[in-house]
């Protein structure tokens, strides 16, 4: 007769998918790695399948524990909540808040604000662009996001941060940058341009804007990170693309000019899953600018 799949079962597949390994999993629980493997080793034994394929540096998931780990890996956000319902402390003296943002500018200004208010909160920030952050909110990979343009959706608690357009980067010793006036999508056409990837919503409003403007310009360098594009502006390699307020870094040698095709503007959020919003750091968080 098949035994009875346990919580504690349970948790500690959970906590091998998340982490990645039986050691880490160990480390996270506070439990030996054996108790960790025999908590596994009887779930598959029992229902007669594997798990975890063991490589050298970890354990990496089947297909069957991806889709188990989709459907349990709720467990986790409960086990916070209840962590943080019966946490003496509502002061926020402690916790743990991890965040992922499209940008550091904007980003950087709000977790500052709450690191000074939160001395005793850990923050763990990540970045990427558009499409890997809303992934990651979306598969619970991070607590809140940071990032322009959030899709509207029920499953989301967001608030409205700042607004900004996308900008032309242009060396400053070029033509268009030393007469100092907005720059055309149709100036460009004989340009050297630097796109970003196509995941990038930066990229995605100006193509928008070419489109709309009728033209069909193609890049000389297409790059997957926001630095990298200013880096290869500030070493003359093109012109390239970017939202008003994504870097801080004020170089002479670049110059930000509008452009007169790009008049959408876009919304930086702060946002959630709606099930986020029970704990205190979170709530902390959506509070500073809501």
């Amino acid at each position: 007769m098949r035994s009875k799949l346990s919580y504690a079962q349970l948790r500690a597949f959970n906590a091998v998918a998340k982490e990645g390994s039986f050691s880490a999993a160990a480390r996270r629980l506070e439990l030996s790695q054996p108790a960790i493997t025999a908590q596994v080793k009887a779930m598959e034994q029992s229902y007669g399948v594997l798990l975890f394929e063991r490589t050298g540096d970890g354990a990496r998931m089947t297909a069957l524990a991806k889709s188990l780990y989709k459907e349990t890996r709720e467990l986790n956000a409960i086990e916070e909540v209840a962590a943080d319902i019966l946490s003496a402390s509502s002061a926020l003296k402690t916790g743990e808040l991890n965040v992922m943002c499209g940008a550091p500018n904007p980003a950087m200004a709000l977790l500052s604000e709450f690191r000074r208010r939160y001395p005793g909160v850990r923050i763990n920030a990540s970045f990427g662009n558009w499409h890997q952050v809303t992934t990651a909110l979306y598969e619970q990979r991070c607590d809140a996001i940071i990032l322009t343009g959030v899709p509207q959706d029920e499953a989301l608690n967001r608030v409205a941060y700042m607004e900004q357009r996308a900008i032309a980067l242009v060396p400053a010793r070029h033509t268009l940058a030393v007469r100092g006036k907005p720059v055309s999508l149709h100036e460009l056409a004989d340009q050297p341009l630097i796109f970003r990837t196509e995941h990038s919503l930066t990229q995605t409003a100006v193509n928008r804007a070419m489109k709309a403007a009728g033209l069909d310009l193609e890049p000389a360098l297409r790059l997957g990170e926001r630095e990298a594009v200013y880096e290869a502006v500030l070493q003359g390699l093109g012109i390239g693309f970017m939202f008003e307020l994504a870097v801080t870094r004020d170089d002479p040698a670049v110059l930000r000019l509008p452009i007169t095709e790009v008049e959408e503007t876009f919304v930086e959020h702060v946002a959630c899953l709606t099930r986020n919003m029970r704990r205190r750091e979170v709530r902390a968080l959506m509070a500073l600018v809501g």
